[in-house]
């Protein structure tokens, strides 16, 4: 069988702590000692000392169905909320780059100065 700690006995066995510890001070469960100072006891010793193991919980737990039109709901609202925002965003982008054209757009009323930097302090004539 398998070796496990004395809290995973407390937990096959239901038993507190103290009482497996007790029943071990006393020679009715037999353990080892591991190298780190802990105590490992043997599955078929508690078996033979306190009778059948407490199951798990696990098997109520996979047992349990959810409602899966709610969870179904749920995403189908998620993924619709994740599409209009990408479209949101993708319009931005579109409205980002259309300003950006804009702002380096030269405007036509205003011709460029032909003026070279050296004549920038130049004074202008009359």
């Amino acid at each position: 069988m398998a070796w496990v700690t004395v809290r995973q006995a407390m937990k096959l066995t239901g038993k507190a702590r103290s009482s497996l510890y007790r029943d071990m001070a006393k020679g009715r469960v037999s353990y080892r000692s591991e190298v780190d100072g802990s105590r490992s006891i043997d599955t078929s010793e508690l078996i033979r000392v306190y009778g059948e193991l407490v199951h798990s919980e696990t098997p109520s737990r996979d047992t349990q169905r959810h409602d899966s039109e709610t969870g179904n709901a749920v995403i189908q609202e998620l993924v619709s909320e994740i599409k209009m925002l990408r479209d949101e965003v993708a319009g931005l982008r579109v409205e980002m780059q259309e300003m950006r054209r804009i702002e380096h757009k030269p405007d036509p009323d205003q011709s460029p100065v032909s003026t070279k930097w050296w004549q920038l302090w130049r004074r202008p004539t009359k």
